[in-house]
């Protein structure tokens, strides 16, 4: 919904579809936590709907995405710099809180002899 004023100093109201996503992202305040067994991301990420909540994980990367119900998106990229099971990273949405747990890749395990 947008107002203008033409050239007689009148004022015009015109309805338009604006896509506010594509520039106008916003990186959300993110706290890390780094445990031996994973790190432990967590967005503060208001006015938003779980259902519309879009992460995607690789080995070594994190990608949130949401829009808001204010017009704006939350974008965080986020480069590991540890390896990952990208199918084990778990998220879970609560009061505009966002949590990701990153489980880290062993690269080594004690075997037991028998």
């Amino acid at each position: 919904y947008i107002i203008t004023r033409d050239a007689n100093h009148s004022f015009k109201e015109n309805y338009r579809h604006i896509n506010y996503c594509s520039c106008n992202n916003v990186e959300p305040l993110t706290e890390f936590n780094d445990t031996k067994e994973s790190l432990i991301a967590t967005l503060d990420m208001p006015c938003v709907e779980k259902e519309k909540i879009e992460v995607t994980s690789e080995e070594k990367f994190i990608r949130v995405f949401a829009p808001t119900t204010k017009g704006f998106c939350f974008k965080r990229d986020i480069n590991l710099p540890f390896s990952t099971y990208p199918e084990k990273v778990q998220a879970t949405f609560k009061k505009g809180i966002l949590v990701i747990e990153i489980p880290k890749k062993v690269k080594h395990f004690k075997v037991e002899i028998k």
